[in-house]
């Protein structure tokens, strides 16, 4: 019980602890690390008091309780961005934003960040209907409601960033030739 507790609140504080499932499994040790790292403690991956103060002191600010204008810049974890999902029509045909990305699949790509241990280079996130037809994007993409992102990882091949993809519980089209994965839930 208490380890599913630890799992919510790194979910909440922007961590992928994987499935919030009481098992302490490599994906939990690596959201602890994360956390711990970021946070200034030792980066062991056991919670002990200080950890666990910092996961439980309530400081995580949810969107409610931040300024609107930090809200467009947010830090939805810390290797991603909201930007970094922003609709690539440059504010032709949207906001930016027509969805929100789903922060499950942000999650997961921060837990492949944390194992791949390079840069995840977002280059479509969330899209408006126009943006998608104009890209050659399917009537009912996963780009449109926030639960797909096309990426690439600098040093990796495609392949490699699929298998990392597919070990975090992702949905994967492998664009070999383009040099990109698609990511989905």
């Amino acid at each position: 019980m208490y380890l599913k507790l630890i799992q919510e609140a790194l979910i909440r504080a922007g961590y992928f602890p994987g499935p919030v499932d009481g098992q302490d499994g490599p994906l939990t040790r690596a959201a602890i690390k994360a956390f711990q790292s970021d946070h200034g403690l030792t980066a062991d991956g056991l919670v002990g008091a200080l950890t666990h103060h910092a996961l439980f002191d309530g400081s995580t600010m949810t969107d409610a309780d931040k300024p609107a204008s930090t809200i467009d810049n947010q830090q939805l974890t810390p290797h991603f961005n909201r930007e970094e999902f922003k609709c690539c029509c440059e504010g032709r045909y949207c906001n930016g934003f027509p969805a929100e990305m789903n922060p499950e699949l942000v999650g997961r790509m921060e837990a492949i960040r944390l194992v791949v241990e390079l840069p995840i280079i977002v280059t479509s996130g969330v899209r408006c209907p126009t943006r998608n037809a104009e890209v050659g994007g399917i009537p009912n993409s996963r780009h449109l409601s926030g639960n797909a992102a096309d990426c690439y990882v600098p040093g990796m091949t495609v392949y490699e960033l699929a298998a990392a993809a597919r070990n975090a519980g992702l949905g994967v089209i492998v664009y070999e030739n383009e040099g990109f994965c698609h990511l989905e839930l």
